[in-house]
């Protein structure tokens, strides 16, 4: 991203950037900005503009500048405190206690590094991006440890993985058999998570939009395999991974890949609907699918 050219574009609008930043980790990207409003009022804040979680990405300096533009309105003196307050309201009704303190932490929309003492504080951040609401991570703040800050702006379209209804999450169990893919046996319901084969690190916004709780019983058993918790979240590192660094993943550390090699095609796109062209190979993919096309090249070398 060329900061001279944002800036360029932004112009009198009231809107001074920064430095950009990236957290490589968690495939996100961000950029330092200063709201000044009409009245004087001025907040310093950092903006994410990739966050392939949320399924935000924005590639282009003109995106970015419309981006900005049209999150100033928000962090107006006024419309900040309204905010600030809705949410209030809306945390202290729920009963997640925990994640609940890390929020109210959040509220002064400044930089925090010291949250409610935790196991796992990160997992709780996470829970926040996954309602919706937009974190940023700046890292090594002042030369310390990565601090987060809240934006104050409308929620992001829900998680960028979805959660499913008790009822579709038995369908699709339903349909698939209950076979845990990755032990390629009967497991319990209750041990089980619909897994989406194209992984949501690579959606775009078009590609959420096809992927509907109304979809068919064949669209279900095309885009669905069923993992554990444990497995689920081993896919998505590898995914991620995968994303960031063009290496495909292995499973049961065997490098086969029934379509493609061990580098990502980089005539594919990186995200969107024809990125899943890029996944089709891999293990982590269709794991079913890869180990039928692993046993039929082990059996033609028997015979």
């Amino acid at each position: 991203m060329n900061k001279d050219k944002v800036a360029g574009l932004l112009g009198n609008t009231g809107i001074e950037i920064g430095c950009f930043h990236e957290h490589g980790k968690a495939s996100e990207a961000y950029v330092e900005v200063t709201f000044i409003q009409d009245d004087g009022f001025r907040w310093d804040t950092i903006v994410p503009y990739v966050n392939r979680r949320a399924g935000l990405s924005i590639e282009s300096e003109e995106q970015l500048a419309a981006y900005l533009k049209s999150l100033k309105p928000y962090f107006q003196e006024t419309a900040m405190c309204d905010w600030r307050d809705a949410e209030r309201k809306v945390w202290e009704a729920t009963k997640a206690d925990v994640t609940k303190e890390f929020f109210f932490a959040l509220l002064t929309f400044k930089p925090v590094i010291e949250f409610p003492p935790n196991d796992n504080p990160a997992r709780r951040i996470q829970d926040i991006k996954d309602a919706g609401y937009t974190v940023a991570t700046i890292p090594n703040y002042k030369g310390r440890k990565s601090a987060r800050i809240l934006l104050p702006v409308p929620k992001l379209s829900e998680m960028g993985y979805e959660t499913f209804t008790p009822q579709f999450k038995a369908r699709v169990i339903r349909l698939l058999n209950g076979i845990n893919a990755y032990e390629c046996r009967p497991t319990a319901p209750k041990g089980l998570i619909p897994d989406h084969k194209f992984s949501e690190v690579r959606w775009d916004k078009n590609t959420r939009s096809e992927n509907p709780m109304t979809m068919t019983d064949q669209e279900v058993v095309r885009k669905f395999q069923l993992l554990d918790n444990q497995r689920n979240q081993q896919k998505r590192e590898v995914c991620r991974n995968c994303f960031q660094t063009g290496r495909r993943g292995v499973i049961y550390g065997i490098p086969f890949f029934y379509k493609g090699g061990e580098r990502w095609d980089e005539e594919i796109p990186a995200v969107g609907k024809n990125a899943e062209k890029g996944c089709e190979g891999c293990a982590w993919y269709d794991i079913e699918r890869w180990r039928s096309e692993l046993t039929k090249l082990i059996d033609g070398k028997r015979h």
